[in-house]
């Protein structure tokens, strides 16, 4: 009996040594925010003609500020959908989806958020990072 015992408990232990070293990556990696220049200078300059030719003339930088505060802590993804099915409010989705993203990009930058070597991109993790009020 107390074999079938250490059996059950070396099983046990190592289960939960397995459980712990393949949950625990998670833990360990963490998901970025838009503090972390999540976007391209490049992306930020394109993102202003659009947005210029698009976006200003309905929306100041302030109507960003708040929208940003009220998406804390959501991912950025969910913005960037957001906006592209809903925008420009004449024209829904009219956009190309480079669009989308490069205005995103300048409101992040307008609002005081740092560029980065790598490009923002939809479909390449955009959906693990945080937006931060400014």
């Amino acid at each position: 009996m107390k074999d079938s015992v250490r059996v059950l408990l070396r099983i046990a232990g190592s289960s939960f040594l397995l459980i712990c070293l393949l949950g625990g990556q998670n833990v360990f990696a963490q998901d970025k925010t838009v503090k972390d220049g999540v976007f391209t200078e490049a992306q930020v300059a394109s993102g202003q003609i659009v947005y210029d030719s698009q976006c200003k003339t309905c929306h100041n930088m302030q109507f960003y500020r708040d929208t940003l505060r009220s998406w804390n802590n959501q991912p950025l993804l969910w913005l960037w959908e957001s906006i592209m099915g809903t925008m420009p409010a004449d024209n829904p989705g009219s956009l190309m989806l480079e669009e989308y993203t490069d205005v995103i990009a300048y409101i992040l930058s307008e609002n005081g958020f740092p560029t980065g070597d790598n490009e923002l991109d939809p479909d390449n993790g955009m959906e693990q990072i945080s937006i931060l009020p400014p």
